[in-house]
C-alpha cells in the first residue's frame, strides 16, 4: 500500500495549519478577503484535478496578498501535480519563510520531498514539524517519516518511526498497515494479522492489504480466513496485479 495520496494529505493538513496569526485588521481587509477566497476557490479547482484553473486563482491570490502562506502552499502542490517540482519547491520554501513557527509547514514539505525520492530531506522536515512548539499531530509527521524511511528501504528506521506514531495515535492507517508489512518481513505472522485487524477497523480494503491477508493467513495455517481474503480481493480488485498472483497456481492459488 501506497502512502495517503498527497493532495488529501496536504489539504488535511492545511485544515489543521492555521496558527499563523492573523490581526482582525488583516482578517476584515480587501486584500485578505480577495486572497483567502481566491484560495478556497482553488482548492476547488484542484480537488475536480482542474489544475490550469487552480493556478489561475492562486496567482490572484498571492497578487492580492504576497505573504499569504495557505496561497504559497496550495500553488506549490498544484504545480507538483502539474509536473513543475521546481516551482513546488520554491513556493513549499517560501511558506516556511512566512510561518517558520507553523510545523505543518514543515511536514507538508517533507511530503513533497519524500515523493521525490529526497528521503533523507523528508524525513529531516518530518522531525523538525514534531519538534515545532503546539505542532498538532506528531503521530502523522512520525507515520509520514516512517513510510519515508521504507524507500530507503530502512526497515528498522521505519518501524521505529511507526511505534512512536501509534504511541501517540493508535487509528493510524498508514502505520498499522506498515508494521503489518515490516511483521510480515520478520515472519511475526500473528503480529501480522494482528495489525491487518487493527488497520482494517480504521482503513479500506486495497488489493495489497487483501494480499497480505492471504499470504499471512496461508502461513498461520487458517484456511477459513485465507479463503475469506481471496473472495474479497477477487470481489473488490479482480483486475489486480494480486488477484493474478492468487490466480497463479506456482504459489499455490486455485
Amino acid at each position: 500500500m501506497r502512502p495517503l495520496a498527497v493532495i488529501g494529505l496536504i489539504l488535511i493538513l492545511m485544515a489543521c495549519a492555521t496558527s499563523q496569526e492573523k490581526s482582525d485588521e488583516l482578517e476584515q481587509s480587501k486584500e485578505y478577503i480577495v486572497a483567502s477566497t481566491n484560495v478556497q476557490l482553488a482548492l476547488g479547482y484542484l480537488q475536480q484535478g482542474r489544475l490550469e484553473e487552480a493556478v489561475v486563482k492562486l496567482k490572484k491570490a498571492l497578487a492580492a496578498y504576497p505573504d499569504y502562506r495557505d496561497a504559497h502552499i496550495t500553488i506549490a502542490l498544484v504545480y507538483d501535480h502539474l509536473g513543475k517540482s521546481d516551482l513546488a519547491e520554491k513556493y513549499y520554501l517560501s511558506s516556511i519563510d512566512l510561518d517558520p513557527d507553523n510545523g505543518s509547514v514543515y511536514n507538508n514539505y517533507g511530503v513533497f520531498l519524500c515523493s521525490h525520492n529526497k528521503v533523507k530531506a523528508a524525513i529531516a522536515n518530518f522531525m523538525q514539524a514534531i519538534e515545532t512548539p503546539r505542532y498538532p499531530t506528531p503521530g502523522r509527521a512520525y507515520e509520514n517519516a516512517g513510510s519515508c524511511a521504507m524507500k530507503i528501504p530502512d526497515v528498522e528506521l521505519a518501524e521505529t518511526y511507526m511505534r512512536k506514531a501509534l504511541s501517540i495515535n493508535k487509528k493510524l492507517p498508514l502505520a498499522l498497515y506498515t508494521m503489518a508489512e515490516i511483521s510480515h518481513k520478520q515472519k511475526h505472522y500473528l503480529s501480522t494479522r494482528a495489525y491487518l485487524q487493527r488497520y482494517e477497523e480504521v482503513g479500506k480494503y486495497t488489493s495489497e492489504s487483501l494480499w497480505l491477508g492471504v499470504i499471512t493467513e496461508r502461513a498461520l495455517g487458517n484456511k477459513e480466513a485465507q479463503e475469506r481474503y481471496s473472495k474479497l480481493l477477487q470481489t473488490k480488485f479482480p483486475d489486480s496485479l494480486e488477484y493474478k498472483n492468487l490466480l497463479d497456481k506456482s504459489w499455490g492459488g486455485t
